[in-house]
């Protein structure tokens, strides 16, 4: 059945910073993180191909929470369809090489899972589901600031609760995009937090545009505070992949 090759502990990589490559050297047994990611650049895989005495794997599935992230398997496969989740199948490589693109705000918040199998076909089950989720933190003004932007494309359910921590109300806009560069608010989502009772804003939507993304500032303006608040986001994709 062959041997399974992933990350140290078995889970997911977070932190991932934009606009860089995530290296994976299975020879080596090395995952190589592009500069700005959070944590350690360079991490170890459970297992290595030299310790095996071997010289390629065979098949690999690998998940990137930004569907226009680009693959290189090998020498010879270039992925780019967007599409989050990949497995390919009997097909001998030792590198792959992720490119993440410039789609986030914060940048480092990218994420990415792989299993790769020495055997010709990947003896694991890939899931048919996935979900990023994770935390955008910031510190409101007097002009509007983007807390939150992400390329939300292949996922289906859109979920964003802002709690304001200070002691002054907040303005949220949540705002959406078909191309990146022309923004519209969206009227659910444009509201002021207060500062005490349900000092939270529960955003859900199931309407698939291509980006999102949440801008704060002060409900009251000309007053300089500066009011810390957290934006707490997970988009699900629970509909499958098209190769599934």
């Amino acid at each position: 059945m062959g041997s399974l090759l992933t990350t140290s502990d078995g889970t997911e990589i977070t932190g991932i910073a934009n606009a860089g490559a995530v290296e994976l050297d299975f020879i080596a047994g090395t995952i190589t993180l592009p500069e700005g990611s959070t944590g350690n650049l360079v991490r170890t895989m459970n297992k290595n191909l030299n310790d095996l005495g071997l010289t390629q794997c065979n098949s690999i599935g690998v998940w990137c929470s930004d569907a226009d992230a680009t693959y290189q398997v090998g020498s010879a496969i270039s992925l780019g369809d967007h599409q989050l989740s990949h497995v390919v199948c009997n097909y001998g490589f030792s590198t792959v090489r992720i490119n993440i693109p410039d789609n986030s705000t914060p940048s480092a918040s990218n994420q990415i899972f792989f299993m790769a199998s020495t055997d010709g076909w990947l003896n694991y089950s890939f899931p048919r589901i996935s979900h990023q989720r994770g935390e955008a933190t910031g510190t409101s003004s007097d002009s509007t600031q983007t807390a939150l932007s992400k390329h939300v494309g292949a996922y289906n359910q859109f979920l964003m609760t802002t709690e304001n921590e200070g002691a002054q109300s907040i303005d949220l806009t949540i705002e959406f995009s078909e191309d990146g560069t022309n923004w519209f608010p969206d009227s659910a989502g444009t509201v002021t937090i207060p500062a005490t009772t349900s000092n939270y804003n529960a955003f859900a939507s199931e309407v698939e545009h291509h980006f999102y993304r949440a801008r704060i500032i002060n409900a009251t303006t000309g007053s300089g505070h500066a009011e810390a608040f957290t934006i707490y986001y997970n988009f699900v994709n629970d509909r499958g992949s098209a190769f599934l």
